[in-house]
């Protein structure tokens, strides 16, 4: 007799490169366990999507291939909202599971919504309860709790969230972040020299070291800082690097135009010493993170994996979802004020640090993929079995 066990569907979206690296430590554990996975990309962001799929040996399923040249909001929305639902009508998964609050994670739980499929919302229940700030993830992700049927919760503070909005308790999980798995794989992986850092990186990194320079990684994307903000913040940290011999910045320039045609107009004008360079990979960022003395970010994945390691982080936004760094003590919160962004780095990279204990595991201890793939085999699939060519169902989950 040939029994093998097996699970209905999952079906995964992913679109931008924060999504894929949160997800892929999902993707791992439904393997695991035997679950048939299909992982559907819509190249939101093609290129530094890629990187990661190819960091881990991914390969997509299907590849929605939406990103065009000047691709705005509306036509993303539309575009995957489309492809999504023409996707899962063919597939008709038991599950779709989207993450955190991108124009992909939006779309297609409104795909799923609308043909009746569950679908699980891998960290949710964050919110800053300003729906400019961050533009348009705010709005993104509140509306994704309206019609999620799981929510995989990274904290307790974003489960209380979600239940002071009227989610259902049974529904709400607090799972820790999938980022700190993703975290924790990567530092394994370049400590066993399974993936490889670029060497410049490490001579970069060793080269501070020997010489005494204190190191920052500094990055800044976020829509709503193009008022103005980007640019004050930039050269704020520029005036730093000027002013103080034994600082060394690696700046990932970000490709949207609206970063790199404002960095060339502060080249044009002002001597400009920080070191651009082109996005990290993950791995060479994870290098860089764990070398790192202090983080300059608008990223919400970067304070998490700051955070977690222990590293200190000045946060260039008005508010942030993730307050439970500042509480730990290791984020200040300080906009895009000059005077506030170099009084903060000068504090935390020449003053004593003082942290909480605990606090490296505020976003999880590198389980979270594993919790979410348990819930969902309790709770949504169908467990069936292959007995001599008949298939039948003898469990399924509450």
């Amino acid at each position: 007799m040939n029994v093998q066990g097996s699970y209905q569907s999952v079906l995964m979206v992913i679109g931008t490169r924060p999504e894929a690296i949160k997800m892929v430590p999902v993707y791992y554990a439904l393997k695991r366990e035997g679950i048939s996975t299909f992982l559907c990309s819509t190249a939101q962001h093609t290129d530094l999507l890629q990187q990661v799929f190819d960091l881990f040996s991914i390969k997509p399923d299907a590849d929605l291939a939406v990103m065009k040249p000047g691709q705005n909001l509306a036509y993303l929305t539309s575009a995957i909202l489309e492809k999504t639902q023409q996707l899962f009508q063919v597939i008709k998964p038991s599950i779709v599971l989207v993450q955190g609050d991108t124009t992909t994670s939006m779309a297609a739980a409104l795909a799923a919504f609308y043909l009746k499929i569950p679908m699980g919302h891998v960290e949710a229940g964050l919110r800053t309860y300003d729906i400019d700030n961050p533009f348009p993830e705010e709005v993104n992700r509140r509306f994704i709790s309206t019609i999620a049927r799981y929510h995989f919760a990274p904290t307790a503070q974003a489960a209380a969230h979600l239940l002071a909005e009227g989610v259902a308790r049974e529904s709400v999980f607090c799972t820790g972040n999938t980022v700190v798995d993703a975290l924790r794989l990567m530092q394994n992986n370049i400590a066993c020299g399974y993936v490889a850092v670029r060497s410049e990186l490490q001579e970069a990194v060793t080269r501070c070291k020997q010489e005494g320079k204190k190191i920052i990684v500094f990055t800044m994307h976020r829509r709503e800082s193009f008022d103005g903000g980007f640019v004050r913040v930039v050269r704020a940290v520029n005036k730093l690097l000027l002013m103080h011999d034994d600082l060394f910045c690696f700046y990932p320039v970000h490709p949207n135009p609206a970063v790199t045609d404002a960095l060339r107009e502060i080249q044009a004008h002002d001597q400009f010493v920080m070191n651009l360079c082109a996005p990290f990979a993950y791995q060479d960022l994870v290098y860089v993170l764990t070398h790192a003395d202090l983080i300059i970010t608008d990223s919400g994945g970067l304070q998490e994996e700051a955070v977690s390691l222990a590293k200190p982080v000045v946060v260039t936004r008005e508010k942030t979802e993730r307050m439970e760094g500042v509480w730990a003590g290791l984020v200040d919160l300080v906009g895009t004020d000059e005077h506030l962004v170099q009084q903060a780095v000068i504090a935390r990279l020449y003053e004593p640090l003082t942290y909480h204990a605990d606090t490296t595991s505020i976003y999880g201890d590198g389980d979270a993929a594993q919790k979410i793939v348990s819930i969902i085999k309790k709770h949504v699939l169908i467990r069936t079995y292959q007995n001599d060519g008949e298939r039948t169902v003898v469990e399924k989950g509450l």
